[in-house]
This record gives C-alpha cells, structure tokens and sequence, in this order.
C-alpha cells in the first residue's frame, strides 16, 4: 500500500515536470503593440503628433484655436503655421502677419480660401487663376507619402521669389516658399502630410522638418489647427439680424393677436353709482342663473305687495281674483288689463314671461 502511494506521488510529479518543460519551449516573450483610435486632444488636434515630435527635438512648439495678440505675440524668428480655414483670419490679424513677417517671420498657409480672402491679399502673392488637382510623392518608395491638392498660381513678382517649391509656375504648385521682406511664406496645398498617423512616414518627416527650415531653431513655432469665430453676439449683431427683425414683427403680431382690448366695449355707468350699479346687477344675475328668476320673481311680488298693503290696508284681507282687482284699481288700470296684473303675479315659465311679468311689476310699484 505504502510503495503504490509513492508510485502515484512519483507519477504526479514527471506530469507536472513534463507540463513545466513544454511551457518553456514553446513559451516566447514578445512585446505587442496594439493601435488605438485617438481620444482626447489628438482626437481634436491633429497636429499634436508634430508637436510632441517638435518638442523631443527641443523645438519650443505649441498648437492654439487663435491668432490673438495675448495668446500669440508674435516676435521676428517665430512661425506660425494655419491648419485651419485661411479665410477666417479678418483684416486687422492679416495686417498683423504681414507686418510680423517682412520683420523675419515664417508664415505657412494653405490657400484654398482664394486670392480675395484678407489675408491673402494682404500678402499678394497668389494669381487668381484657379489651378487643377494633382498629387506628388514626397519620397521615391510606391508607398511613400504624397501631397495633394489644388494647384495654386504665384503672381510673377512672387514667382521669381520663390526659393523651395513642388511643381512649377506655369502648371501651378502644390508647395512654394517664398520671400516677403526678411521673412518667408510658405504656401502648400495640403497639410494632411503633417497631421497625426502620416508623420509615422519618414518621407512627411523629412518633409515637415524642410517645411520649417527657415526660422528652426530661432523661435517659437506656433500650430493653429482650427481658428474661433466672432464672439456669438457680435456675429448674432452684424448676420443675425434678419432673423432677429422677423422674429420682432413675429413677437409684436402675437402679441397684438393675444393682448387685452383697451377700453370698455358697452358705455360705463355714472362715476359715483358704477359699482353700486354693478354690485345690483350682479346680484339679479346670479338670482336668474340660480332658479331661472323663480326667487327673483317671488321677490317682486313680495314687494309690490307690501307697498299696495302699506298704502291700503284693506288689501292684507283679500287673496285671488279679488286681489288682482284690487291691486289693478289701485294701479289705475282698467278691468281689462285684471288678467295681464295675474298673470304677472304667477310664477314666469321662460325669460320672455319673466321680462313681461317684471315689466308689469315694475309699472304697478311705481304707481302712487
């Protein structure tokens, strides 16, 4: 019993061992590098590859949404290169650059936003002639990085300025550098050679480190990858305001539509028996809605009696016929009308027999 234990402890082990030594054949350490979707600031700005490549270079770099003065001072060395939509950039910062850059600055543009946009007529360099699209391999490999775009055409001062560039003034280029004073502008048809996954191309290095040859090194280099608009309401208050006036004619017609009339529809009582007059009515109103005038009725029998009873005493022994007679002699009626003084006394049977039977009331009270 005791050697078939050991058998089986001795069994478990060569298992194990033999699990041991197959894991570390075939076993190999290998870094994996898995590729995620950007998130965050690469995912909104796309040259912050280039800027963290810049800055293990020892470039000083920095990507902004403005060319403000307060965020961007601009000195002679630095550069500044517009990834965004070159037509947003008004008048007053398109004299700005200019300025900034016949002192020594490098300016990087893309020119789609045409020769009449502010700055670049600031800086008239382009030839307004459209040009045609086409594309250039930035290196010799079938895979190596290209530049694509619309041509752009340089005006002929320009032209002879140029000292770096891809195509050629009669076909149109797709990159020229030339210069403006003591400083450069460099005009390329496309910035997607310098935007996140394509740095990882040795050609777009290569490319991106020429593209910044002439102030590198000397200056702050500044990456404007989007441009912010007017403030909201100085836009709201200078292409806004059709809307606005159509929403006010709107606004004062409901208003109109929906607002109380002025002034009373029917002509107001006397000043000093207004709200005596109004109490009164009021009162009668809610006696007819309450039992379609049957107290209100009662109530004026009530009284026109009480008044015959007060003036003739004799009245208070008669009932019936007798009474109506009576009532109708005192009222200076003739026999006649007896029937028309009973009938008043009975109780009304719609609103046209309650009107009459007030009518004749209100006739007999007022009689001395």
């Amino acid at each position: 019993m005791k050697h078939r234990g050991l058998l089986v402890a001795v069994l478990v082990l060569l298992g194990v061992a033999l699990l041991a030594g197959l894991f570390l054949t075939v076993f190999q350490r290998r870094d994996v590098v898995e590729p995620t979707p950007p998130s965050g600031v690469a995912l909104t700005n796309p040259f912050f590859a280039l800027e963290q490549v810049l800055r293990n270079v020892g470039e000083p770099a920095a990507s902004l949404t403005t060319l403000a003065p307060g965020q961007v001072p601009l000195q002679p060395g630095d550069t500044v290169l517009v990834g965004a939509d070159a037509g947003r950039i008004d008048a007053e910062t398109a004299a700005r650059l200019l300025g900034w850059v016949r002192q020594g600055g490098h300016l990087l543009l893309v020119p789609d936003a045409g020769a009449r946009a502010p700055v670049f007529a600031a800086l008239g360099l382009l030839d307004p002639r459209p040009g045609a699209f086409a594309c250039s391999r930035l290196g010799d490999e079938q895979k190596a990085a290209s530049l694509c775009g619309l041509r752009f055409r340089l005006k002929p001062a320009a032209a002879q300025a140029v000292d770096a560039a891809i195509g050629d003034p009669g076909d149109g280029y797709l990159f020229a550098r030339t210069a403006v004073g003591r400083g450069h502008v460099s005009l390329l048809a496309n910035v997607a050679p310098l935007e996140r996954l394509q740095l990882k191309q040795a050609e777009a290095q290569r490319f991106a480190w020429r593209l910044l040859a002439p102030n590198r090194g000397h200056g702050q280099i500044y990456l404007v990858y989007a441009l912010d608009g007017q403030p909201f309401l100085q836009l709201l208050a200078t292409r806004g305001w059709p809307a606005l006036l159509a929403l006010a004619l709107l606004l004062a017609a409901w208003m109109a539509m929906r607002g109380a009339r002025f002034g009373p529809l029917m002509p107001a009582p006397a000043p000093h028996r207004r709200a005596l007059l109004e109490h009164v009515q009021a009162a009668g109103e809610f006696l007819y809605r309450r039992d379609g005038g049957r107290s209100l009725h009662q109530l004026a029998c009530q009284a026109v009696l009480a008044r015959f009873r007060r003036r003739d005493p004799a009245c208070a022994r008669l009932n019936g016929e007798a009474l109506y007679e009576r009532v109708a002699e005192r009222g200076g009626l003739d026999a006649a009308q007896v029937a028309q003084v009973a009938q008043a006394f009975q109780s009304p049977a719609n609103a046209q027999a309650f009107r009459a039977s007030l009518i004749t009331l209100a006739r007999l009270r007022s009689r001395p």
